[in-house]
């Protein structure tokens, strides 16, 4: 039985000059004899460098080189839609590698490597019974049962809170290393400000320059654009009349600015609520400013007129290319900020009761 490698490509431009020690990645997999796998990683420029290739045969692969300091690195196969990531140091691995589920795969060997898979299986004991109650959510929402609906919910945010917590302390004590930034890394990228601060908070500075790292700082000056306590960014664009409207050129004691569209369904079931609260606060200090990411006009003005919505609106009419959409990193609508007479951001992301409590906390 001969196995074949091909021997990882010298390390030394990603990490700098250092000593190298030796590492190797002994693995198997069935079914995939003849296939092409890449050993990759991040450069300093986010780009994906190759490392090295390896192609299995008799159900073996193997790759070997050598690191000067570990290095976040991704086996994946030739059509690169699976990857397994695999925290890379001076040691011995063993893969046993899942062809249809790369991420499931079986990693042993490395410290760093079993620090993040100690975690992982502590998060999917948290989370064991969650399809359950997905399950059941699904069954008690078709037949109306609103207060089992609610049950479940709750269920859901106490496991959530318990990872959270978890989580924390993971990073309290993992932030100074790549298993800490790859937690972080893999949460969403649109994570809110106050939710990622905390966790960001907690890598080390060498972890926030790492490639992973650099990221993740990327994400959280996007987060902080639109965090609570932030100047809202001014800009200016177009009303259905043709004038130039900026949004810090409209002086009220609160307001809203609404990023929403034609063609959202959500945008336009929550817009019966805006308008209520409209009527109700306009007169006591309150306005809205609605940036619509329509392209079509014809659409755009209709929906104004359908819905009743009798305050002010602009649009560039370049649709999620927005420039205002861009400025405020917006990637899903509706998307409501409440704002204060100085335009320093107060809510952020609010919609239904939170929206009207917000509003009404600042009248």
């Amino acid at each position: 039985m001969r196995k074949i490698f091909i021997t990882v490509f010298c390390l030394g431009v990603l990490f700098g000059c250092g000593q190298q020690q030796r590492f190797t990645i002994t693995g198997e997999v069935a079914g995939m004899d003849g296939d092409t796998l890449c050993l990759v990683a991040r450069g300093q420029t986010s780009e994906w460098d190759t490392l090295g290739m390896a192609v299995v045969e008799t159900g073996t692969f193997k790759f070997e080189g050598k690191v000067t300091q570990p290095v976040i690195a991704v086996v994946q196969g030739k059509s690169r839609r699976q990857a397994l990531p695999l925290f890379l140091e001076a040691q011995a691995f063993r893969v046993r590698l899942n062809k249809v589920r790369f991420d499931q795969s079986e990693v042993t060997g490395g410290n760093l490597q079993n620090s993040y898979d100690n975690f992982m299986a502590q998060k999917a004991d948290i989370y064991r019974e969650m399809p359950e109650l997905e399950k059941a959510f699904a069954e008690a929402r078709k037949a109306g049962d609103r207060a089992t609906c609610q049950q479940l919910i709750e269920r859901s945010d106490v496991l959530d809170s318990i990872y959270k917590e978890s989580e924390f302390r993971f990073l309290e004590e993992q932030g100074k290393t790549l298993a800490g930034v790859y937690i972080v890394f893999r949460q969403d990228s649109r994570m809110r400000f106050e939710r990622l601060k905390p966790m960001y908070d907690l890598l080390s500075d060498e972890m926030k320059a790492t490639p992973y790292g650099k990221i993740i700082t990327q994400r959280y000056l996007d987060a902080k654009i639109t965090a609570k306590g932030e100047i809202a960014p001014d800009f200016t664009l177009l009303t259905p009349e043709g004038d130039s409207l900026s949004l810090h050129s409209v002086k009220a004691k609160v307001k809203i600015l609404d990023f929403w569209a034609s063609w959202c369904g959500p945008c336009r079931a929550e817009n019966p609520n805006v308008v209520a609260l409209y009527h109700e606060y306009k007169d006591k200090g309150l306005e809205i400013f609605s940036v619509s990411l329509d392209s079509k006009r014809e659409a755009w003005l209709k929906a104004i007129k359908e819905d009743g919505l009798a305050w002010k609106h602009v649009s560039d009419l370049k649709g999620w290319q927005s420039s205002a959409a861009q400025l405020y990193k917006i990637s899903g609508v509706p998307s409501i900020f409440v704002l204060d007479s100085e335009n320093r951001i107060v809510g952020s992301y609010v919609r239904g009761e939170n929206l009207r409590k917000c509003v009404e906390e600042l009248l």
